[in-house]
């Protein structure tokens, strides 16, 4: 497997900080962006930033063109676990 960018580690590391279980919410921001809408400090990322994780199963993003609950999944939190990139 391929090192991931740590710009992806981060989005990584911010869903798994804020899913309690229920996934958080990303919310359409401008220029190709998501804003997570938890976060105090308003956390955005370009919206390709969650491509390798989505491909590797370490996120599951649903919802429609406006809002996307995401989550982390087991593999995701064992790759932080483990210190994998």
């Amino acid at each position: 497997m391929t090192r991931l960018p740590e710009h992806v580690l981060k989005l990584l590391r911010t869903v798994a900080e804020h899913d309690t279980g229920d996934g958080v919410t990303f919310q359409v921001a401008p220029r190709g962006r998501w804003q997570l809408a938890e976060h105090t400090r308003s956390y955005a990322v370009l919206a390709r930033t969650f491509y390798p994780l989505t491909a590797r199963g370490l996120l599951e993003v649903s919802g429609d063109s406006l809002t996307a609950p995401v989550t982390i999944t087991n593999a995701g939190r064992a790759c932080l676990a483990g210190g994998a990139r």
